[in-house]
């Protein structure tokens, strides 16, 4: 009830002064609504979910009425979600790809003041430490969960025919290997929303997550300074947002 209220206000707020309002920490909540409004009863997948209100991409869709299956690492995050996002399974461990040697635990790398950059890769675990002096706060051992585990809780939740509608990926550096996974199951979300680091909108034509998409039907919708927001050709069509009219494609 409170979370309906503080929306309703918060949307009242917005009208009457002509202005939007964004939980993401790149406004890609904002873009996403662009190309995914006007769905009613919507199912996300939400993977690095962080947190349930700050920085989330998925947030305001939840707040719209979606729900979906929320995963990440980060400690103490299940009591929050469970209060915040009562709708959302929330799943309180690392992901791994088919790939990756099956592992119970692995090494997760904290950061307490900048919690989003925390991660089990120890390349960007030197890159932040060579480019902004961040070290980890702790190294501790976090359980892991298959992504196939994770795709066939989705089908138990929301039904074997049921759309995803969006994906939202931020796990640094393993995207690539997930987005592979979810593929190889013949999932197709209409829109994905994934952060590719260092890249411009010139560059992210060359990366490997571009090549990937693009040779599974997507094309880049749109750019922010840290995410890319795909869209699946075939449904750009079927989307019941007005703004998809604007498109020339």
């Amino acid at each position: 009830m409170f979370i309906k209220t503080f929306y309703f206000s918060i949307k009242q707020f917005c009208k009457l002064t002509g202005t939007s309002f964004s939980f993401s920490s790149d406004g890609e909540d904002v873009i996403l609504m662009k190309y995914l409004c006007r769905i009613k009863n919507g199912i996300y997948i939400d993977i690095g979910s962080n947190q349930p209100v700050k920085h989330s991409n998925t947030f305001l869709f939840y707040l719209s009425g979606w729900k979906g299956v929320c995963i990440d690492p980060l400690p103490k995050l299940k009591t929050k979600y469970r209060f915040l996002r009562h709708r959302d399974k929330f799943i309180n461990a690392g992901i791994l790809g088919s790939k990756t040697k099956v592992e119970k635990k692995l090494k997760f790398f904290y950061f307490n003041k900048n919690r989003d950059n925390s991660t089990f890769d120890q390349t960007r675990v030197k890159e932040l430490s060579e480019n902004f002096g961040r070290e980890p706060s702790l190294v501790i051992d976090i359980p892991t969960v298959k992504i196939n585990e994770i795709l066939a809780s989705c089908k138990n939740i929301f039904g074997r025919s049921k759309e995803i509608n969006l994906l939202n990926l931020d796990i640094e550096g393993f995207e690539i290997d997930i987005l592979e996974d979810i593929f190889a199951n013949e999932i197709y979300p209409w829109v994905v929303c994934v952060e590719e680091l260092g890249q411009l909108a010139e560059t992210i034509r060359s990366g490997d997550i571009h090549r990937l998409m693009t040779s599974k039907g997507y094309i880049l919708g749109s750019r922010t300074f840290l995410s890319s927001i795909y869209i699946l050709r075939n449904q750009i069509n079927n989307l019941p947002s007005p703004y998809i009219k604007e498109l020339k494609i």
